[in-house]
């Protein structure tokens, strides 16, 4: 064991690029010296296809706010400028252990952002809390990990599941004619089955009738049982949690068989989903954490970075949890007034963060509220439809191509 943590060491301290080629020399309290955010990024490995372009798009970042002077530090009556040291984790969890101990030693940043996904937000984590440095992570948004009693770990996943599909349920309640009926289905994955439980209730609750709630298998292609019950009950909504590529034959068998239904609604409404089905992804609905058009704190800044670096929302669903704990560590530093660890902490525990989306506020244990936007496909184009007043196109209600 004792060789392999040192092989794990040596493959990370090989991991460096041109953003972290030295040590980056971070200074708690100094007024002279950038400040530096330590993060990795799934580069490679199974996590790659979601994070491919963060790298650059972390770069572009970083210039952004540099252009526009930094970040504020009252104690210094100035703006410094912001530094990124970045890794690749492989989308590994030891690799991203060792990544973030070589941050905190050797590397001596100042914060944490990042990493990303549930399986790295484990193990990560117990770096932060062991150097005392504060940590936002990204795209972490299992509640377990949060329930351990951490001090220096917040983290801004959107949507989270008790806020997933809220605005979507507010539009349902609106619209006319009123459905009353809802069928789920649902993928059979920890996150997905959580999901269903949560709206399914919430559905009942808002006076819709539950007609069926059906579980299928990621390895299931033929869904022509399934449909036969969606089919039968006659739903005026169909609610499929479920991922985007898992459920690809369902949604192509779905229009093949010509089910018909108000709305046929999707939890992750994806450019991948798109690709594969084509034209039979129209008239959907489902949720994004946030798309341009939609103005809002930073979101300027954030469809300016997005542009420079070739990075799609629609493509790349989870951009907003990780440019969020970006804006989440600048904001704890400009309320603390101070390059301070220990009083970035303090002004985080406190914060209320302001992101394209909207505020975001943490919980005791450092979970967010974050929530998502209603959006539409028509003609090939993702229109954000709900709330009104933030909508990109008017909701169309029943879908056209499914009634």
């Amino acid at each position: 064991m004792k060789k392999l943590s040192h092989l794990i060491a040596a493959g990370a301290a090989a991991l460096t690029t041109g953003l972290a080629a030295l040590p980056a020399q971070a200074a708690q309290g100094s007024c002279s010296e950038p400040i530096v955010f330590g993060t990795t990024i799934s580069e490679t490995g199974p996590f790659s296809t979601l994070a491919d372009r963060w790298r650059k798009m972390t770069e572009v970042f970083a210039e952004e706010v540099n252009k526009a002077g930094g970040i504020a530090v009252k104690a210094c009556n100035k703006k410094l400028p912001l530094k990124f040291v970045v890794y690749d984790d492989q989308s590994v969890p030891a690799t991203a252990v060792a990544l973030f101990e070589k941050m905190a030693s050797v590397d001596k940043v100042d914060f944490f952002v990042g990493p990303d996904w549930s399986s790295l937000g484990g193990p990560v984590p117990p770096v932060a809390e062991k150097h005392k440095i504060p940590m936002v992570m990204a795209n972490v948004a299992t509640p377990s990990v949060y329930d351990r009693g951490l001090k220096y770990v917040w983290g801004t996943p959107f949507p989270v599941v008790p806020n997933w599909s809220a605005r979507y349920f507010d539009m349902l309640s609106k619209v006319s004619p009123k459905p009353q009926t809802i069928f789920f289905i649902t993928h059979d994955n920890p996150v997905m089955k959580g999901i269903t439980a949560t709206w399914s209730k919430k559905a009942e609750g808002q006076g819709l009738k539950v007609l069926g709630n059906e579980t299928f298998s990621s390895e299931l292609k033929d869904f022509t049982a399934l449909i036969a019950k969606v089919r039968a009950a006659k739903a005026d909504v169909i609610y499929i949690s479920s991922y985007d590529n898992a459920s690809v034959p369902l949604v192509q068998q779905m229009r093949q068989l010509k089910v018909r239904a108000m709305d046929v609604h999707h939890t992750m409404l994806t450019g991948a989903l798109s690709r594969q089905v084509g034209k039979d992804i129209d008239g959907m609905t489902g949720e994004l954490s946030w798309y341009p058009g939609v103005k809002g704190a930073y979101s300027d800044l954030v469809e300016t970075v997005m542009k420079r670096s070739d990075v799609s929302m629609f493509d790349y669903i989870w951009t907003l949890g990780r440019l969020t704990s970006y804006l989440a560590m600048i904001q704890g530093i400009e309320k603390a007034g101070v390059v301070d660890r220990e009083k970035v902490k303090e002004a985080l525990f406190k914060a209320t963060i302001k992101s394209p989306a909207g505020d975001v506020t943490f919980d005791e244990r450092g979970f967010p509220d974050t929530s998502a936007f209603t959006v539409q496909m028509s003609g090939g184009k993702v229109n954000v439809v709900w709330p009104p007043e933030v909508s990109t196109a008017k909701l169309v209600w029943p879908s056209p191509s499914w009634k």
